[in-house]
Formats: C-alpha cells, structure tokens, sequence
C-alpha cells in the first residue's frame, strides 16, 4: 500500500501523472461580470495541484479551494506537527479527541480495510517507514523487521466513538491516511468551487482529478493515462464528465537494489512491493474512493482487482499487469482511447 503524503524526497521518483488533454475550448465563455476563468497552480500535498474553474467570481472560488484543500492536508498529514494524525500516533493505546471530520475519515478508510479484505489498511504507517520510502535514503529491509511490522498493521481493531469523537488506534500502530486523504483534499476543493456556483473544472492534484461538468465547449474532459513502461508516452485517453480519475503505479516512487526495482505500494501481507500490476486507474464518483481503491486493488492484483472492480456500483477501471496486458471494466470502455 502507498501513502500520498509523503515527506518531500529526491530519490529515484517519478511521480504518477495523469495528464490533462486537449484545452482547445478553454476560454469558450466570452468574459463577463458574472462568468469568469480561473486557473491556479499550487505545490501542496508533496505534489503540483492545478485547478482551472469556469463560474461567477471563479477567482475567488479557486482561492477558497485552494485554502480548503492546505486545510485538509494540515488536518491529516502524519508528518505535519500536532496534525490530528500526529496527535491520535502520540496518543496510541489510548482514546483521543478529535474533529468529526476526522472521525469520519478513518472510519471510510476502516471501511475500505474490510472491502479489500486488508489490501487497504490505515495502521501502514510502520510499514512505510522500515523500507524509509518517506525519506531520501530508502531501503529492504530484513525478514525479522518486515514480520515485526507485519503485527501493526491492525485496521480492524481501529475504535472509533461517533458520539464523543473520539478514537483510539492499537498502541503499537502507526495512523497513516495518506492513502485516502489526498483523494479526500480533492473532492474538499471541488466541493468548495460547486457551493460557489463553479460549473465546469477540473482539480489534478499529481494524478488525483476530480471534475465539474465537462470542458466550457461542452465536451468530456481527456485525460491522458501515463504507460507505466514508457514515462514519455500515454497508454490511453479516458473522456470523463462530473467524475474523478485516480491512477497507482510502480513507477512513482521506487529504488533499485541489484538490478531489482522496489516500488512504493506494499503488499499488506508480504511486506514487499506488491506484484502482478504496473499500472491501476480507477473512475469514481469522489476521489478518496478511487485512492483507496486503485492502492487496493493494485495490491490484490489482476484476478481478484477485476472482481472488486466489478462487484462496485459506479466504479471503472483500467489495469495493466507486468506482461503489458490491459484489462477495462465494462462500463469504461466506450471512453477509452488506446494510443
């Protein structure tokens, strides 16, 4: 399992992209007191945020978003001092009070552990931190470190009381939301731009997007999906309106020991790199479900990612396995595009 809140590193990484085509048509509004553009640029979350908004006061809209979204990640990045996840680590073993939008969070992702039967987990944080994937100097390490590890990720005896707000994690847990959060930041911002009457955008937080409507010319938004075994070509165009688009790789962050390739998205049950895929994207309607869900099945794999994928209701996906094989859900494949 990956976390997307990672503390900023310089190690062989090349961050997962999706990439936004076609902006012919952006500018389609001829300006007005009341209909104006926006667009923003912004390195927040480890990561480059765009957010391009059509809509009365878009500036002003954009902006907002943009502060609710720095909001979220200093809410729930565990690296962030006194952050809500840094007080419930320090106070592991023990109950603690936090805001109910924090309790609601955990409670998605403890919701996701069970689905994934575990290849989503929201203890992982002790995980992460033995192979340093969170520092400049990652490494493997020892089977009597990755099976002391192992014990901690304990999702399900996560407790959570909804009428104090309060939770407690297993004492010797590690609280990790990084891998549902960033998703959770998106769908904040685009929820900020809906109230304040934006009607088309589009968010890409380094590969988590999440859209208003379509393009200003009333056509879908294109994105372009990166091909894992090429980062300067796409392996696909998928056309998607009022929808957000989450892609997991094992080309974002990695090191290579002996000619081997250690990639950032660990097996909850091995320890190690998960095996099989190299590339999960996943349509959803909010984008912290598609960022549990590509992490998931990326982790459970070719044959049983497909039937998660296609016991959901509304939601797509397209993997790509470490043969080069493609494999689309049937609601997606009238909006994909293979280059």
């Amino acid at each position: 399992m990956k976390s997307l809140f990672d503390r900023p590193s310089r190690w062989l990484s090349i961050p997962a992209f999706l990439l936004i085509i076609g902006f012919l048509g952006w500018g389609y509004y001829s300006q007005s007191a009341s209909v104006t553009e926006s667009e923003r640029t912004v390195f927040m979350m480890d990561t480059v945020v765009q957010i391009r908004a059509v809509g009365p006061q878009a500036e002003a809209a954009v902006d907002e978003a943009v502060k609710e979204m720095q909001r979220v990640e200093r809410m729930f990045s565990r690296f962030d001092e006194d952050s809500a996840v840094d007080r419930i680590n320090r106070a592991a073993g023990t109950w603690i009070s936090v805001p109910e939008e924090v309790i609601a969070l955990i409670a998605k992702g403890v919701e996701y552990g069970h689905l994934t039967e575990g290849a989503f987990d929201i203890t992982i944080g002790a995980l992460m931190d033995l192979w340093g994937f969170n520092t400049e100097s990652p490494s493997m390490p020892s089977q009597d470190e990755l099976h002391t590890a192992l014990q901690t990720l304990l999702f399900s005896e996560v407790e959570l009381n909804y009428m104090t707000n309060q939770v407690r994690i297993p004492s010797e847990s590690v609280l990790d939301l990084g891998g549902i959060a960033k998703g959770y930041a998106v769908d904040r911002g685009r929820r900020v731009l809906q109230t304040r009457g934006v009607t088309h955008s589009i968010i890409n937080a380094g590969g988590d997007i999440a859209t208003i409507g379509g393009r200003p010319d009333g056509r879908p938004w294109r994105v372009g999906i990166q091909d894992p075994t090429d980062s300067a070509s796409l392996l696909a165009v998928v056309e998607i309106t009022d929808m957000t688009i989450v892609t997991s790789g094992d080309y974002e962050r990695f090191f290579e020991l002996d000619g081997v390739r250690f990639h950032h998205i660990l097996d909850t049950k091995t320890g190690f790199p998960a095996e099989g895929l190299r590339s999960v994207t996943v349509i959803a309607p909010d984008a912290a479900a598609g960022d549990a869900l590509s992490t998931a099945i990326f982790v459970l794999g070719w044959e049983k990612g497909q039937e998660l994928v296609q016991q959901l209701d509304d939601v797509e996906a397209l993997l790509v396995n470490a043969e080069g094989e493609n494999w689309v859900s049937l609601g997606l494949i009238d909006s994909v595009t293979f280059r």
